[in-house]
């Protein structure tokens, strides 16, 4: 047996704001991991044309890992 609704996207919200905290999280889960590759390709796309070279990202990651190690968060 199929069943189809019709619903529109803030009676879907109002649907999700009944589900339990645990359910939202799973479902906010899914949906990022149904939309990560448009996301991707969408910031992949926005940077194209931005000049870097891989001295300046190896010299980011480095300061991002300096900074994460000092924090403690390792």
């Amino acid at each position: 047996m199929s069943v189809s609704l019709n619903l529109d996207f803030e009676q879907i919200k109002a649907l999700v704001a009944q589900l339990p905290t645990d359910e939202k999280e799973q479902l906010a889960e899914y949906l990022d991991e149904e939309t990560l590759f448009q996301r991707f390709e969408k910031a992949r796309a926005s940077l194209r044309d931005v000049p870097i070279t891989m001295e300046q990202i190896t010299s980011e990651v480095e300061a991002v890992r300096e900074e994460f190690y000092r924090s403690g968060r390792h």
